[in-house]
């Protein structure tokens, strides 16, 4: 895959992230505290389940590769181990690029550029059974790189104009037609109709309001506690606002980092086709990205691809 196929999701004076056009990622679609703070970035060049090669997001040297004990997986096709990866910042020596969940096919020493192979991704125990392979990368200062909390502050590579026509005043969520992709036993891959969606170029994403501000959604609502919400002016920080998905209140913000809101829900739930999920995982992409519905016991539905079926939250 060539470099033009690579578009920009962090771009900073010395700060360069690319990923795949294809590709989707998240800030806070997962329960770790790096994620949970605006700390990190996963990456997701799939959301099936089955692993594939990684293409770097980030250009430097391999200064470092660790190997883990990850925690014993409770699916089959998991493993136990882990491997942290460190790469020289080419533009400030003051920074390293923190990678993990990557078995890597390179050396310490070696030189890697964006787009390159970095290795194939792996799932083990720090993964939820319906955990899509993906990398997990942190901009880190060299001398803090490798302890799990920690990590340098970023921002979007966000544009200020929105492109989509105007925010509907009634989007229903009493049942919602989703449009069936795939779906696996652990995890069903959907569309939601497109008028949920919003752009805030370059990335799309669930449409949110937050103080009568136009925004979008990331994170795993309600499973993973704490919802993330993306504004490229960020939020105003003198008070505690509520966070709106559709025309429904989800829960209210009670953390500012920047862009960043994050923000506990309520007592929300999820049905699909009137029966209670888990919860529905949401990202962010270059294109109108998928949703993840997460049923509370594998192979709960059956349903064929293309097949419009009915969410619903209350």
């Amino acid at each position: 895959m060539s470099t033009s196929e690579f578009y920009n999701i962090v771009k900073m004076d010395d700060i360069q992230i690319s990923i795949p056009k294809t590709s989707h990622f998240s800030i806070g679609t997962s329960p770790y505290y790096a994620h949970q703070h605006g700390l990190a970035i996963d990456i997701y060049q799939k959301l099936e389940l089955e692993n594939y090669k990684v293409l770097s997001p980030v250009s430097g040297k391999i200064l470092k590769i660790r190997k883990l004990v990850a925690p014993k997986p409770i699916f089959p096709e998991g493993i136990d181990k882990d491997y942290l990866l460190l790469i020289s910042n080419p533009k400030n020596s003051e920074i390293v690029w923190k990678i993990m969940h990557v078995n890597p096919n390179l050396e310490v020493g070696e030189n890697i550029e964006i787009g390159n192979i970095l290795g194939e991704t792996i799932r083990n125990g720090y993964f939820a059974y319906w955990s899509s392979p993906h990398i997990h990368l942190e901009i880190r200062s060299v001398n803090n790189a490798i302890r799990a909390r920690g990590g340098i502050n970023f921002s979007l590579a966000l544009k200020k104009k929105h492109i989509n026509q105007e925010v509907s005043e009634d989007i229903n969520i009493n049942r919602i037609p989703v449009t069936i992709q795939s779906i696996y036993p652990e995890m069903i891959l959907a569309n939601l109709p497109q008028h949920f969606y919003r752009q805030i170029i370059p990335i799309y994403g669930v449409i949110s309001k937050v103080h009568n501000k136009e925004c979008i959604l990331d994170g795993g609502i309600p499973h993973y506690n704490i919802g993330t919400v993306i504004s490229q002016r960020g939020f105003n920080s003198n008070s505690s606002h509520s966070v709106f998905f559709g025309n429904n209140k989800i829960g209210s913000l009670h953390e500012i980092n920047g862009q960043f809101g994050f923000f506990k829900f309520d007592k929300v739930k999820f049905l699909l086709n009137e029966k209670e999920i888990r919860g529905v995982s949401l990202y962010l992409a270059n294109f109108i990205p998928l949703i993840k519905m997460i049923p509370y016991k594998k192979n709960e539905f059956s349903f064929k691809p293309n097949s419009i079926q009915y969410l619903s939250i209350i």
